[in-house]
């Protein structure tokens, strides 16, 4: 059975959307399937169920992000760039009309989304967590980052800061998302 990766790429796409937007529960088959004008069996075809599709847009980010980071334009970075690099990923989706992160979405709704999606949420944070601790303690042997505390506990304060940010800027506007990412700098920068 050949599928057609094209509406396969484009329902990830849209579900990916839906998801940094209104939530896992907040739409349906019959959101995606209007958008896309097709028959909701057509997205059962891809994805039998929309706990096997949330669980393919997540895998899909983590690859993504997997790509991102060790790609050596991103590896071979000072450990500020890569800061920069990491947060500019959160500032595109507030470029996108005010959705929040993946991951922030998700964790909204921990307690209500499928177990299997619940592993994929830990994961993924789990390796955004590992990266940014990494990135952190580069920074902060080379003297261009400074904090007290372990690299971890920084790395859990600047991720929840920058998800936190992103939902408030929903309701106060992209000001307050722009002001938490230059505090968050201010504090971390030598």
């Amino acid at each position: 059975m050949v599928r057609n990766t094209n509406t396969q790429r484009a329902i990830l796409d849209l579900a990916e959307s839906f998801l940094q937007d209104v939530g896992y529960n907040g739409f349906s088959y019959a959101h995606i399937s209007a958008v896309l004008e097709v028959k909701n069996a057509a997205i059962h075809y891809h994805f039998p169920s929309k706990e096997e599709l949330g669980c393919a847009v997540i895998k899909r980010y983590r690859d993504r992000f997997q790509l991102w980071v060790n790609n050596a334009r991103v590896k071979d970075l000072s450990p500020e760039k890569k800061l920069d690099w990491f947060i500019g990923i959160y500032t595109n989706m507030r470029a996108d009309n005010g959705k929040v992160c993946l991951v922030g979405s998700l964790e909204a709704e921990f307690n209500s989304i499928p177990t299997s999606l619940q592993e994929e949420t830990k994961a993924l944070n789990k390796e955004l967590l590992v990266w940014l601790e990494s990135t952190l303690a580069e920074g902060r042997e080379a003297g261009v980052f400074r904090f007290n505390g372990d690299a971890s506990g920084k790395a859990a304060v600047i991720l929840s800061s920058v998800q936190g940010a992103l939902q408030m800027a929903r309701a106060l506007g992209p000001r307050k998302f722009t002001a938490v990412i230059e505090q968050t700098k201010q504090d971390l920068l030598v």
